[in-house]
């Protein structure tokens, strides 16, 4: 009977082993990693691409009107301001005003970009395929495992919005 126990007890050993070892194996941790938006060049992306961005270029257009006037009140009730509150306005015209300014150029420049990728789609050979944005999804990390392989280049390959292949 002793022997018996003493038989048991040595299996639960064995066993209370095995799952600890077992329970090192399955430590794993969930991190982010990037994947990159792979897109096919159709007659479609071309389209939709020049679409979208003769929607951000027009309201780029409205943007700068907007400042423009805004600018053009701002100089003309400049003089009326100086005569009423004195040389202390005046600069805080002038430094609402080089706000103005600078926010005109970076607008300028934007919307000298989107012309410049526009012009730029309408040129992209069809069947190419071209990078159009990246995300991020998690990982599972594992002991044991190779991380490089976890962290190769994930990309999803689109095609006139539909999803043609995940390579992971």
């Amino acid at each position: 009977m002793n022997k018996l126990k003493l038989i048991i007890q040595y299996i639960i050993n064995i066993l209370s082993e095995t799952q600890r070892g077992n329970n090192m194996e399955m430590k794993s941790i969930k991190v982010k990693r990037p994947i990159k938006i792979k897109t096919v060049v159709t007659d479609k992306f071309k389209q939709q691409a020049q679409e979208e961005l003769n929607k951000e270029i027009h309201l780029l257009d409205s943007q700068i009107m907007q400042l423009e006037l805004q600018s053009k009140q701002i100089q003309d009730q400049a003089s009326e301001f100086s005569n009423l509150y004195g040389d202390n306005s005046v600069d805080q015209i002038k430094q609402a005003l080089e706000e103005i300014v600078r926010r005109l150029q970076q607008m300028s420049e934007l919307k000298n970009e989107m012309v410049s990728q526009k012009e730029s789609i309408s040129h992209l050979a069809l069947n190419n395929v071209i990078i159009t944005g990246s995300l991020e999804n998690y990982v599972e990390l594992r002991t044991g495992e190779n991380i490089y392989d976890k962290f190769h280049e994930a990309e999803i390959l689109v095609k006139d919005g539909v999803i043609q292949e995940i390579r992971d």
